[in-house]
């Protein structure tokens, strides 16, 4: 299964945030999409998960245009955005399960999903406290289980440790890592983080809604030196 972005332009009234971006994702490995703010990247997402209308180019899921209509290629896709999608209140069994309703999973469906997906995830044990009670890591994790609940494809992530500690980040690093080996899941990761990423991750860098380059991230010093030189210049 492949995601392919072709041509897509995009502008907030006279500020232009993507010009005719193309990419194609590949299935089973980790994409990071690397750029500062205003590079394009959440735009790019917005427009992937049917949140922004599109303006022009257009969104391959295997070979099917993709828009917001289109539940069963849409139902492919998780999303982990960089804006909290939980309910503080309730505690993250209840935001998981409900999660799970909006996918039309049965009761014993969601019950096992949330049971696999936590686990893995490791926040199996916080599950019955209030979302409000948690640490940032420990939300974070949730909201990632919350995009996964029905089992999709792919997932895409927004800046997810926007605002974590450097051990969660790590941590959330670590666990998504693990599901990719381990699960055969194919990700899409916009961060300005490098240190998130290990050297097998193909790297994307965003600048000005265009690409700088693609290739893979290499060792931390040869992926910073990457990154500062492209966004350097082209500032």
């Amino acid at each position: 299964m492949t995601l392919c972005i072709e041509r897509l332009t995009h502008r907030y009234r006279s500020r232009l945030a993507l010009d005719a971006f193309s990419v194609q994702f590949h299935a089973g490995e980790i994409t990071a999409i690397l750029g500062p703010n205003g590079a394009g990247k959440s735009t790019l997402f917005k427009l992937i998960a049917g949140l922004i209308p599109s303006q022009q180019g257009q969104i391959m899921l295997d070979g099917s245009p993709l828009h917001a209509t289109s539940r069963t290629l849409i139902g492919q896709l998780g999303f982990v955005f960089q804006e909290p999608a939980l309910d503080m209140m309730r505690t993250g069994h209840a935001n998981l399960l409900y999660a799970a309703g909006l996918h039309g999973m049965s009761r014993a469906a969601s019950e096992a999903q949330i049971e696999t997906t936590c686990r893995l995830l490791h926040c199996d044990h916080v599950l019955d406290r209030p979302v409000n009670q948690l640490s940032g890591g420990e939300r974070r994790r949730i909201e990632v289980a919350r995009a996964l609940i029905h089992q999709p494809r792919w997932l895409l992530l927004d800046e997810p440790s926007v605002g974590l500690d450097i051990d969660s980040r790590r941590q959330l690093s670590a666990d998504i890592h693990a599901m990719v080996r381990d699960q055969q899941m194919s990700v899409v990761w916009c961060t300005h983080i490098t240190d998130e990423l290990e050297a097998e991750d193909r790297l994307i860098i965003m600048h000005g809604g265009t690409m700088r380059f693609t290739g893979y991230c290499g060792s931390p010093s040869e992926l910073l030196s990457r990154y500062t030189t492209e966004v350097a210049s082209h500032g």
